[in-house]
């Protein structure tokens, strides 16, 4: 999908830029993913402008350090199988969440946000994508894993750029599954983790580089123990 640029931005083929950045990442998008990675995109631009879900507001970086960024957990949830019930811990603008439903098509990927407007917008992007399987939950992470419905519910959390490890940790703890996987992405920066706690084993880390943006991150990535 082209659209034309303002000033002097250059025009975008969005289609093709999601495309060639994931592929970089090892992961290949279908048109019906595409499709759908970019009503997301025009939903999250539209909703920005207005909101501020994410610091940037041009397409390009929209596309590149959110949305690409987003599916670097890709591959490693993939290998988990399918069905698979996910959960993005302070998913604010959708993110990671929404691009790896939309890739994955797991059985359900709970966007969890306590913030009203964002949970807004979290909503309007269900109603515009109503086969990806989002579901919302306007809360607190410690509230919705106090929920005894929930316990040892999903196979995997993410959390993108939000929690501190300990407290993502006692978050995600009573919500995922023996086996499961917790996943935080991080910046190269940050410093690796060296909590422990009696949930979890690791973290490993799994490096990744974005491309256009020629910086490498990472995925911290904790297993839930078996007690």
């Amino acid at each position: 999908m082209a659209r034309k640029g303002t000033g002097r931005e250059p025009a975008i083929d969005a289609a093709t830029r999601l495309r060639k950045e994931a592929s970089s990442l090892s992961v290949d998008l279908d048109d019906v993913a595409v499709g759908r990675l970019v009503r997301f995109l025009d939903e999250l631009e539209l909703w920005n402008a207005r909101t501020n879900l994410v610091g940037e507001h041009d397409r390009l970086s929209l596309i590149d350090r959110h949305i690409v960024d987003s599916l670097a957990a890709v591959p490693l949830l993939r290998s988990l199988g399918t069905g698979l019930r996910l959960a993005d811990l302070g998913s604010g603008g959708g993110l990671p969440g929404i691009p790896l439903a939309i890739a994955l098509q797991p059985g359900e990927m709970r966007l969890i946000e306590p913030r009203q407007k964002r949970a807004s917008f979290l909503r309007s992007v269900r109603r515009a994508l109503p086969d990806v399987g989002l579901e919302i939950s306007e809360e607190r992470g410690e509230d919705v894993a106090s929920r005894p419905e929930l316990a040892a519910a999903f196979d995997a959390i993410v959390s993108r750029a939000t929690l501190a490890d300990p407290d993502l940790q006692a978050c995600a703890a009573p919500l995922l599954r023996e086996g499961g996987l917790l996943v935080a992405y991080r910046g190269t920066g940050d410093a690796p983790s060296t909590d422990t706690s009696p949930f979890f084993s690791g973290p490993g880390s799994h490096r990744y580089a974005l491309t256009e943006a020629q910086r490498v991150f990472r995925l911290d990535v904790w297993t839930r123990r078996f007690t």
